[in-house]
């Protein structure tokens, strides 16, 4: 009997220490589910972790890691804001799910992502990268310098970029920020109109001269102008590769009231979509909808919504017309998504000129602009410029809402944004694989 309880109290023994050893022993997790673990975290969650190890601070710093985070954060977009000021100081990040949700949104200052340096404006956003640009004016001549800054991160590049503009009172320039996605290559867009001194015809009579920064080599190039004017509050919008201006093609007559801008265009015909290419950097022309047959009394807009370009109007005075063009450059893919009329909407129609002089033209200004429609289609956001709100309006059963935010915002400047890991470093941006899941100009 006490042998048998010896040998029962040996083997107990045992056991208890075979399982001490292995509950010592690590667990081997794989780096493949490492990485979607982390991919599925906020960026301030996963900076974190950079200080447990030097391992852990290389692996975050993976492009597996950082490709694979930035497609799921691509489901939560946000708006990248800013507040009406100048030097622009900082910026608030707002998520879209939050503008739909809330009829009031509280920013605490602690959020609001800030610059030691005042900026003039956000150029643009490419996979959670926003091109933040400074100018200013020295004897005469106007100098700009661009930063990359990723606002989740917190870091910031060196100036990059940097070119002057000997003859500023021809006009300021208008800048783009986008990504060859066969290269990976950040590129910055300057674009700039002027009279066209060869021209031989009223048709040709202006020119948009462009120059493109790669940041892969680090210069600024001249590329092939073309003989279209960008309407005056359109920035380029980039999509897929590509930037894409709304412009006036052909002869137009343009005149100053005051502070307003307006443009007398013969035939609706004339609005086009020019399209730069930012792998070949050459140009196609894209047709407005057929069924977009007058010249509105408001200038129009491009935008990008559902990840295609997408074309807003005022219609008769009446009603606000959103267009999607569902494949790039194809004319025949323009659908109608919105059309509202501006009662629904719960605004007043824009006001009629009393002078007939003014009738045949077109005011260089958008009091509307729309800015999101949401996955199923059937959802718009829209900006007012006489309210310090968003406007949602539904479809489905013709309800409007508005959704105000504490700060005061410049609504018209809302940039699309996601956050992400990708680095503000250009060497390391162009490692990251980036497609979608000679005149020269050198500064030093």
């Amino acid at each position: 009997m006490d042998s048998y309880f010896n040998f029962n109290t040996s083997a107990l023994s045992t056991k208890k220490q075979l399982h001490s050893r292995m509950s010592l022993q690590p667990m081997f997790v794989p780096h493949e589910l490492i990485t979607v673990i982390l991919s599925l975290l906020s960026v301030k969650a996963i900076q974190r972790f950079r200080c447990v190890s030097k391992f852990w601070n290389t692996f975050i710093s993976d492009s597996n890691l950082t490709e694979m985070h930035l497609k799921i954060s691509s489901r939560n977009p946000h708006f990248i804001l800013s507040i009406p000021e100048y030097p622009l100081t900082c910026v608030v990040s707002v998520f879209v799910k939050q503008l739909l949700e809330s009829r009031s949104i509280t920013i605490a200052s602690e959020t609001c992502l800030s610059l030691r340096w005042g900026i003039r404006e956000v150029v643009g956003s490419c996979n959670g990268l926003l091109c933040v640009l400074f100018n200013s004016i020295n004897n005469e001549k106007m100098m700009y310098k661009f930063c990359l800054w990723n606002p989740a991160t917190r870091t910031i590049s060196e100036k990059l970029g940097f070119f002057c503009d000997y003859e500023p009172s021809l006009g300021p320039f208008k800048f783009s920020f986008g990504c060859d996605y066969l290269t990976g290559t950040y590129k910055i867009v300057a674009l700039h109109t002027q009279r066209n001194e060869d021209g031989e015809s009223n048709d040709d009579a202006w020119i948009s001269k462009v120059r493109v920064f790669n940041l892969g080599d680090n210069c600024w190039r001249d590329i092939q102008s073309f003989s279209s004017v960008p309407l005056v509050w359109n920035k380029g919008v980039h999509l897929s590769g590509t930037i894409n201006w709304l412009s006036i093609h052909g002869a137009y007559i343009s005149l100053c009231d005051g502070e307003r801008f307006r443009a007398l265009i013969p035939n609706v015909k004339q609005l086009v979509i020019v399209s730069l290419d930012l792998s070949t950097e050459t140009y196609k022309t894209f047709l407005l909808p057929n069924d977009f047959i007058e010249v509105p009394c408001l200038e129009p807009s491009l935008r990008v919504m559902m990840d295609c370009l997408c074309f807003s109007h005022d219609f008769n005075k009446t009603e606000f017309v959103v267009w999607q063009m569902k494949e790039l450059g194809v004319q025949q893919s323009w659908t109608q998504l919105f059309r509202i009329e501006y009662f629904n909407l719960q605004l007043n129609n824009p006001p009629t000129e009393v002078d007939f002089f003014y009738d045949e033209y077109m005011k260089c200004e958008i009091p509307l602009l729309s800015f999101y429609i949401s996955k199923d289609g059937n959802t718009l956001i829209l900006a007012y410029d006489e309210i310090n709100a968003v406007i949602i309006y539904n479809q489905l059963d013709n309800t409007v809402k508005r959704t105000r935010i504490s700060n005061e915002i410049d609504w018209f400047t809302a940039v699309d944004y996601v956050e992400s890991l990708v680095s503000t470093d250009w060497s390391s941006t162009l490692m990251v694989p980036l497609d979608q899941v000679c005149n020269m100009y050198v500064y030093f």
